[in-house]
């Protein structure tokens, strides 16, 4: 399988998920957003490092399923145009094939949107969650139909059916990005033990493999998943982050 998430890029007007709710709800015990979408789609992230496309594909995906709408699996062609027009790919040429930044790609699903079925999704915000906080983790999961993550994985689980917290030293094949980064889909969390959407399927994933490797961590706003939820679920500042959005 590919990889192909490249490292973190900072930037100070990220907005903040807690800017936004401002008094984090806690979670069910159970939130899991996989079972109303019929079928992810390995989205070409087997034979390229388009991870990035696949995973925001996913996550806009079963957004739209939770929301009640029509769900259509994005075809190689259409990851293939999006991973060109954000990373740099040129078809046929390996040598471009090297990835792309998280941040990038969610500013461009913004202001371009993500073209599959013939439609056109744009979100109309994104925001960074908390790494320090499995509590807002939790919260947005179930607020906002899954978050979209970045992870730094370790050599260890190449081939592996479950990401598994690291024993000892964080060193040789367990370091950080050993192995590469990746960015997948998370739709489950239940008591701190969670499951992300990755290479078109589920991949469950212990809570201490997460604190390990994850360095970067989004929700994304988007008006079908506002409107089928209500404009303000639990305390959701929608005008705050309107106001946000215009003083760009």
């Amino acid at each position: 399988m590919k990889l192909g998430k490249l490292p973190p890029r900072h930037d100070a007007r990220t907005f903040k998920l807690s800017r936004y709710v401002q008094s984090l709800p806690m979670a069910p015990p159970l939130v899991d957003w996989t079972s109303k979408v019929p079928e992810y789609g390995m989205l070409a992230n087997d034979k390229l490092g388009c991870c990035v496309i696949a995973g925001m594909l996913h996550l806009a995906m079963q957004q739209r399923a939770a929301a009640g709408l029509p769900v259509v699996v994005p075809s190689d062609d259409d990851v293939i145009e999006m991973y060109s027009t954000v990373g740099g790919y040129v078809a046929g040429d390996p040598a471009t094939d090297c990835g792309c930044n998280m941040l990038d790609a969610l500013s461009y699903w913004r202001q371009q949107g993500l073209t599959f079925g013939g439609a056109t999704h744009k979100i109309t915000a994104f925001a960074a969650v908390n790494l320090r906080e499995p509590a807002e983790l939790a919260s947005a999961l179930w607020l906002f139909g899954g978050t979209l993550d970045g992870y730094a994985l370790p050599a260890s689980v190449q081939g592996a059916s479950a990401w598994k917290a690291p024993a000892g030293k964080l060193s040789g094949r367990t370091a950080p990005g050993s192995w590469g980064g990746h960015c997948v889909e998370d739709p489950y969390d239940k008591g701190g033990a969670l499951a992300v959407i990755t290479w078109g399927a589920k991949m469950p994933v212990e809570a201490g493999f997460r604190d390990a490797y994850c360095d970067e961590s989004y929700v994304v706003f988007t008006p079908e998943w506002i409107e089928a939820n209500g404009n303000s679920p639990c305390g959701f500042e929608r005008d705050a982050l309107l106001a946000d959005l215009a003083a760009l």
